[in-house]
């Protein structure tokens, strides 16, 4: 019985579960939260704005881009939505009091990617990456207009597989498609998330499948969140403040998901040469991904050779200082 329990200790999943709970994960998701559902609205009144004063007059990918939005936060737009179409199609910096307005709501928005920053390196155990801080809000922005960008960018593509697939009667793939583009948008997401917002320089094979594991694991909620959201938007007493409630509890399980599928990553052979190879004077900053995972591979070797870690670490830092 000990053994079992031993086993059980030492598995994946629990060694996850305690990095997480060590790391303080769940206080950390709920500030990631905090700040995600005030910097939701701030986000797509500026998004909006420049999107409607730059693509406005196509109507298929503004609705395509609506629709992605919808479809990915339930119980955002719509007519019992936290907002109404119209009033998020308006949207509008143009002038002075329209332009201080739209920064303001930009640095509220963005501080979301820092706070996400530090509970993302902190599944790692590590500290703030090595740059100033003008150019961590600076590569904040820059994140925060890749999400933008990839949510056009899938609306888009959204359309022309839809019209493509209506030509060759294959209509219905549509739904079909629009799952597949979901997916692949929030694994992007994900992935930007990850590598620019949290700084994280990780391989491909271990980020990539975590990001896609977490795509799936956002439809699933927004599966739940949907049908949370119907069943009380014609209760007269519920529908006033069920949109704003249920964002925030869909949001409370995301953020979890975010830094939970890292702490699985962070507790593996690679994540943990990770750690040893970022807490050695930060290099995650000047090496290159072919050289990183080079050093991962003499770390993993050398364990499996019997180095001594302290000796193999004291190495590679005088290597790389």
């Amino acid at each position: 019985m000990q053994q079992l329990l031993a086993r059980v200790r030492e598995s994946w999943p629990v060694r996850a579960w305690q990095r997480y709970t060590e790391m303080r994960g769940p206080v950390l998701a709920q500030g990631m939260t905090l700040q995600a559902f005030l910097s939701l609205f701030a986000a797509l009144f500026v998004a909006f704005a420049v999107f409607m004063a730059v693509l406005g007059g196509n109507v298929a990918l503004r609705d395509a881009v609506i629709d992605s939005i919808a479809s990915s936060i339930p119980g955002l737009i719509g007519e019992h939505g936290a907002l109404d179409v119209e009033q998020l199609t308006r949207s509008s910096i143009v002038g002075w009091a329209g332009a201080v307005a739209a920064a303001s709501i930009l640095f509220t928005a963005i501080a979301w990617i820092g706070v996400s920053r530090e509970g993302f390196r902190a599944m790692f155990d590590l500290g703030d990456p090595p740059a100033s801080i003008v150019l961590l809000k600076l590569g904040d922005l820059a994140v925060g207009i890749g999400i933008g960008l990839l949510v056009v960018i899938s609306a888009a593509v959204q359309v022309v597989t839809q019209a493509l697939a209506g030509a060759l009667g294959l209509e219905w793939t549509a739904q079909l498609l629009g799952v597949a583009s979901q997916l692949l948008l929030d694994t992007a997401v994900v992935l930007l998330l990850y590598r620019f917002g949290g700084r994280l320089r990780l391989p491909a094979k271990a980020i990539v499948p975590t990001a896609l594991a977490c795509a799936v694991a956002f439809f699933g909620l927004k599966q739940v969140a949907t049908l949370l959201f119907r069943g009380v938007e014609n209760n007269p007493l519920l529908a006033g403040i069920a949109a704003p409630v249920i964002i925030l509890i869909w949001l409370g399980f995301i953020m979890q998901i975010l830094l939970l599928a890292l702490a699985f990553v962070a507790v593996s052979d690679t994540g943990r040469a990770y750690s040893r190879l970022v807490a050695m004077r930060g290099i995650d900053a000047r090496l290159t991904k072919e050289r990183a995972s080079e050093l991962l591979e003499e770390v993993r070797a050398a364990r499996r050779d019997g180095d001594d870690p302290a000796r193999l670490h004291r190495r590679l830092a005088k290597r790389h200082r």
